[in-house]
């Protein structure tokens, strides 16, 4: 298996191995974005820093999920500009993707609720919870779920 290493628009200290996946392999580039999930449930868009063959020993290597982009967006001197910008600030490369690339090529994911106008609700079958929602996304058209509120609405459970 060949692999990846992915910077991250995080403020972590190195980039992260990634499984190239069969079909990928003849058309993953340096400088491409790929679709990567970090963590147990974070899906990010990364840029491939390098490519190789060296399994990583102290970690379970996830695979790419998707390649993003058929040519790179970044090329290897922008990469090695990234590095010493990085060096120079005392932050990290990740931290300078996120401030190098414009918004519409990251890839964060955060999950949102909103009314699927193609279902038709009967509001006395919902319970209080479901109808309280169900009036806040009438007026906010969307809700972001994070893991903050997560936690305080299993917190409120206990």
């Amino acid at each position: 298996m060949k692999y990846a290493d992915v910077i991250l628009p995080l403020a972590i200290e190195r980039t992260y191995t990634f499984g190239i996946p069969i079909e990928m392999q003849n058309f993953i580039q340096i400088g491409c974005r790929v679709e990567v999930q970090f963590g147990a449930k974070k899906i990010y868009s990364g840029i491939v820093k390098t490519l190789h063959d060296n399994k990583p020993e102290l970690y379970e290597v996830k695979p790419i999920r998707a390649l993003l982009d058929k040519e790179p967006i970044v090329t290897p001197s922008q990469l090695k500009f990234w590095q010493w910008l990085a060096n120079y600030y005392c932050c990290t490369e990740g931290e300078v993707m996120a401030a190098a690339l414009p918004a519409h090529l990251k890839l964060v994911s955060d999950t949102f609720l909103v009314i699927n106008p193609d279902v038709d609700l009967n509001e006395h079958d919902l319970s209080d919870d479901e109808y309280m929602l169900l009036q806040a996304l009438a007026i906010k058209q969307q809700e972001k779920i994070n893991a903050e509120s997560k936690k305080e609405k299993q917190d409120e459970k206990n």
